[in-house]
């Protein structure tokens, strides 16, 4: 029932989209939106207590497993502070108008991914998808710039060559299975791969490893993140690092794995993919300077983390014995880190959108001093900068660390490898939050002395988020029946420690001995506070005090210089995809050429994408009815002149044809 009232909230919220004045309407859909993920959290908690649950929605039928009520708790956590936060912050588009576009496409975004994550047919599954790619391309060109409308166009046409087009493709070879839409069910395609060629088996993998790698950003298909993460609202790009990219692990878990069932080869393909992925998003993000693409880049290292702790599980679980348990522990700290990563990086994306709207920028090279004038975003910058680092007591230090025991126990050498690699990738991790949080907080700067904090609802939906880091951190306990649900690890947590055997962390225990620790130090040392003095600036009369410091390029300079190669390879593969959306890109625009010359003349050039938005389209469909739709109008301008004998030979002329036609076919 919840779902229900969840689903509706989201319409009424783009129907206000109707609204013409621009504020009215997105403050009220977004309230909407607010209101209907408080409903999916609902459902989660229903779903918790009361166990699975089937829904019929509008017709359309939905399985709500324990799997799914995970990935509702992530949309529904998500979708609540970004409403919030967006009601203030999208007043800073205002001057673009349009806000039905934003309406309808956010709301649709968030109800397209609960759909995603529910329903119980592959053509839905399929639907969903194509819903949720389609109205978050909307939703990250609403700028508007020339720059972001290329990388949103770039991002759509990404998604269908490597998502939408393997999907259907699956959509096609699951209903060869079956043979039937109205039986086109999960558990009827499952039945059907029990008897099915391993050959059609390899193919699903593939066609499904495809799509969810790439919507997940995982190497080599990493390349449209960065700039599409850049391009969106702050709001927007939160939801599609916190909720969207988890949709993938979603399909990953449920239809490469649950569906197709078990392959420890392929698990160990997704833990060396996870490996490499955390790797190259972390060493790249390390060298940002704009605050949104630096995050973009943790979102891939971080997705990284994800399947790398799924692989450990997809790979041991088939074995049996004690490999299957600590397989279990590994899928379970991998979903874990799912749920933990949409908390903190939806956060730090709120905290990068609020110094953007007092400060109209995300270089982090121009931002300094803020922490004196924005304390709250600030420390909600923090916490959740610590726990994407994993900091205890902060929550990514807990699934972090259940990932490297996994990853240590596995009896094998490659994902043992792959968990040290990861050990080792959380100190590059925390040496780019370092610059993140000391580049936009640390220090002074004059030119921010006017900037004031941001309005509270922009506070609420930082804090919800920012604030759950701490306490799940210390409190696992709050999350873990719901997460391990799925998997029956053979966890040990209760409300002083967690951990597996006899490898445990008491987060509560920390807290103590840190804080008795911390005071200890404070009244040793007694800090004295009110004095200030000014820095030596050798005998200088021209330089500006706001140059007193080290630029964000200047963190890590030499190490970059040191991985130049690294660097270099990565700039080559990346460069190397692009070229490849490039010529997607070239192809699509020559195709719809074609339809324009029909339109048009057979002069009209057409070289680039704003050319064709400046011209009249005609569609396959237009152009196959084109013919008959020039007699309909030529029937029509004639009609009025013509005698009644006239239009009867006339009438009986193209029934005939139309007759003709039906019998040749």
């Amino acid at each position: 029932m919840f779902l229900k009232y969840a689903i509706i909230a989201f319409i009424i919220g783009g129907l206000f989209g109707f609204v013409t004045d621009y504020k009215t309407a997105v403050k009220a859909s977004s309230f909407m939106a607010f209101i209907g993920s408080l409903a999916v959290l609902g459902e989660t908690y229903k779903v918790y207590t009361n166990g699975p649950q089937r829904v019929d929605l509008f017709g359309v039928s939905l399985n709500i497993t324990g799997l799914s009520n995970i990935f509702l708790l992530i949309i529904g956590l998500v979708g609540i502070a970004t409403s919030l936060y967006a009601i203030s912050y999208m007043d800073i588009f205002e001057n673009k108008g349009k806000g039905w576009v934003y309406a309808i496409a956010y709301n649709t975004f968030l109800a397209s991914m609960v759909l995603i994550v529910t329903v119980d047919g592959m053509e839905y599954f399929v639907i969903g998808w194509e819903l949720m790619t389609l109205s978050s391309f909307i939703l990250v060109f609403s700028s508007e710039k020339a720059r972001d409308v290329g990388v949103s166009v770039k991002y759509y046409i990404t998604m269908h060559f490597f998502d939408t087009i393997p999907l259907f493709l699956a959509l096609g070879t699951t209903y060869s299975l079956v043979g039937s839409f109205e039986k086109l069910t999960f558990g009827n395609i499952h039945v059907a791969l029990a008897t099915a060629p391993e050959s059609t088996k390899i193919v699903l993998y593939g066609l499904f490893l495809l799509a969810f790698m790439t919507k997940a950003g995982i190497v080599p298909f990493h390349f449209w993140v960065a700039e599409t993460y850049r391009a969106a609202p702050s709001s927007v790009s939160a939801i599609i690092a916190g909720a969207m990219e988890k949709v993938a692990i979603y399909g990953l878990i449920a239809l490469i794995w649950r569906l197709i069932g078990d392959s420890s080869t392929l698990g160990l393909l997704i833990a060396v993919l996870g490996a490499i992925t955390l790797t190259v998003g972390t060493l790249y993000a390390l060298r940002e300077t704009n605050a949104k693409r630096l995050l973009a880049y943790h979102s891939i290292g971080q997705m990284g983390y994800i399947w790398l702790g799924i692989g450990i599980g997809m790979a041991l679980i088939p074995k049996g014995g004690t490999l299957a348990q600590v397989g279990a522990l590994g899928a379970f700290a991998g979903v874990f880190h799912a749920f933990n990563h949409a908390i903190f990086k939806s956060s730090l994306f709120l905290s990068a959108g609020a110094v953007e709207y007092r400060t109209g920028t995300f270089n982090l090279n121009e931002l300094g001093g803020l922490g004196k004038y924005m304390k709250w975003t600030a420390l909600a910058a923090l916490f959740s900068s610590l726990a994407i680092a994993g900091i205890p007591p902060f929550n990514g230090f807990i699934s972090k660390w259940l990932i490297y025991v996994a990853g240590y126990q596995s009896k094998s050498f490659i994902l043992a490898v792959g968990a040290v690699l990861a050990a080792f990738i959380s100190a590059a991790t925390l040496a780019s939050f370092v610059k993140f949080y000391g580049a936009q907080f640390g220090g002074e700067m004059k030119k921010y002395a006017t900037v004031k904090e941001v309005p509270v609802g922009m506070l609420a939906g930082q804090w919800i988020l920012a604030g759950l880091t701490l306490v799940i951190g210390i409190f696992p306990k709050l999350v873990t029946p719901i997460l391990n649900e799925p998997f029956s690890a053979p966890l040990t947590d209760n409300i002083y420690k967690i951990g597996f055997g006899s490898v445990l962390f008491s987060p509560v225990l920390f807290v103590v001995l840190f804080g008795v620790l911390a005071l200890g130090l404070y009244l040793s040392f007694k800090p004295e506070y009110g004095k200030t003095a000014k820095p030596w600036d050798c005998g200088s009369t021209e330089l500006d005090t706001d140059e007193y410091r080290i630029t964000a390029e200047g963190y890590y300079l030499k190490y970059e210089e040191k991985i130049g190669s690294f660097y270099r390879f990565g700039d080559w593969f990346y460069s190397l995809g692009e070229e490849i959306i490039h010529y997607i890109v070239r192809a699509y625009i020559w195709v719809a050429s074609y339809f324009v010359k029909i339109v048009d003349t057979p002069y009209t050039d057409v070289e680039s994408l704003s050319d064709l938005r400046k011209e009249q389209l005609l569609y396959i469909d237009e152009e196959t009815f084109k013919p008959l739709i020039r007699l309909l109008r030529i029937v029509r301008d004639i009609l009025p002149g013509l005698r009644l004998g006239t239009f009867v030979v006339l009438a009986l002329i193209v029934v005939g044809a139309i007759i003709g036609i039906l019998m040749v076919l």
